[in-house]
């Protein structure tokens, strides 16, 4: 008997019995008939809500069957949340991660890699370095980008003009500048010309990088504390001597409250980040008369008309592993990191872009703390770095320098010993 052939159709219907029976999943390449549930965790305050409803119509637009659940998750417990999601069946598709938080998760299996989607991207070829450095884990993209946040010397211009001076243009002259300060406000008990909490290890590093020095090194898959280093040594040698001349914060400390304590009038400069510009000027929390007596500078190198290298904080966006709809989730953080949505991350959002094509859309004040990015570098992109915050290495190292009860070159090598461990995987 001659059989005859099946239809097209019944073909079709077969094969995606097989595909399935097998463990397969059918998938269109029409975005209109494509479905699903995205489920994505942002933290609270790291975009408006303008930007994010933007983000979801566009993407809405191209996929309108498919259902975007974002969730606002809080900073103060966002690892143990990740731990738990991460461990389960059905953690969220795209999660925002602080930057120091990735190596953890792409070393242990729960973020996809994007390396070969990464021209995909819109600006990957400008990304700024330090977000790029901290997407990237053993020579492979786990995230893209998403913001960042520097630091410069916020200062009170009223303040410099009654003393007759200008912003420094090295570590020297901040010193000098700062010790005119000080004279011209003597009979301030309280006054700082530069307010230095003890524990503020984000504003110490700069100090130990512009003199050539690291947190730490790696070398043949193991990591070696390196504060201990002459030219870290010498880089906190100078930031000791600012902050036993300049400061009268509390040296054991941290930077938690120093925005509300410039707002009270005795302090000329801070180490800060931008956004500290907008709650220094709260009418709530700060002194909105000072809006318009607030300027900022970049951290002096010590060498002269240079600037010192910061840390760029942040936050990137990882899609997990075991989502079942990689591909949209990568769609939904192209969407949000395209050029339209960065720009208004920009100008709405207030925060610096992922790029550094979009730095010059930092104006006024703004523009030191994007130009700033440009300088930047990152903590040892370790899986093991969260466990040296959590050990509180740094704070307790400044604070016994701060503090007089240990030389530099005893509590460098303590902690630098302490780091060499905790990176590579002891207590």
């Amino acid at each position: 008997m001659k059989s005859r052939k099946a239809p097209l159709s019944v073909i079709g219907i077969l094969m995606a019995l097989v595909a399935a029976a097998c463990g397969g999943t059918t998938s269109s390449n029409n975005p209109s008939t494509q479905t699903g549930t995205l489920t994505v965790w942002l933290m609270n305050g790291s975009a408006p809500q303008s930007v994010v409803d933007g983000v979801n119509a566009d993407f809405k637009a191209k996929y309108p069957n498919v259902t975007v659940n974002v969730e606002l998750q809080q900073w103060g417990d966002i690892g143990t949340k990740l731990d738990t999601a991460f461990a389960g069946s059905t953690p969220p598709d795209v999660v925002e991660l602080g930057n120091t938080l990735v190596a953890k998760y792409a070393a242990a299996g729960a973020l996809g890699d994007i390396s070969g989607k990464k021209s995909s991207f819109d600006n990957s070829g400008t990304w700024l370095q330090s977000l790029t450095d901290s997407c990237t884990v053993s020579g492979k993209l786990y995230c893209v980008p998403y913001y960042a946040g520097s630091r410069a010397i916020i200062y009170r211009k009223d303040f410099f003009a009654a003393a007759n001076v200008q912003p420094p243009d090295s570590m020297d002259g901040l010193l000098t500048v700062g010790q005119k300060l000080m004279a011209a406000h003597s009979s301030d008990p309280n006054f700082s010309a530069l307010y230095y909490p003890g524990k503020y290890w984000y504003a110490a590093l700069p100090f130990v990088w512009d003199f050539g020095g690291d947190i730490a090194t790696q070398s043949g898959g193991k990591w070696q504390g390196s504060l201990n280093s002459p030219n870290a040594q010498q880089g906190l040698t100078k930031l000791n001597s600012l902050v036993a001349a300049l400061s009268r914060a509390d040296k054991t400390g941290d930077e938690a409250k120093q925005d509300a304590a410039f707002a009270q009038g005795h302090i000329a400069m801070i180490i800060a980040n931008g956004w500290e510009v907008g709650v220094i000027t709260d009418p709530k929390a700060g002194d909105p008369s000072l809006k318009d007596k607030l300027g900022a500078f970049p951290i002096p190198s010590h060498t002269a008309g240079q600037t010192a290298p910061v840390f760029l904080g942040g936050s990137d966006l990882g899609v997990a592993a075991k989502s079942k709809h990689q591909d949209l989730a990568n769609e939904w953080v192209a969407t949000f990191t395209n050029n339209k949505h960065m720009t208004e991350m920009a100008t709405v959002g207030g925060v610096i872009p992922n790029n550094t094509s979009m730095l010059s859309l930092g104006t006024g004040i703004n523009a030191v703390f994007y130009s700033a990015a440009k300088n930047s570098k990152f903590v040892p992109n370790s899986q093991n770095w969260a466990s040296v915050e959590n050990a509180n290495v740094l704070p307790d190292m400044l604070v016994k320098i701060f503090t007089k009860q240990q030389a530099i070159p005893d509590a460098t090598s303590s902690a630098s010993g302490r780091i060499t461990a905790l990176l590579n995987g002891g207590g």
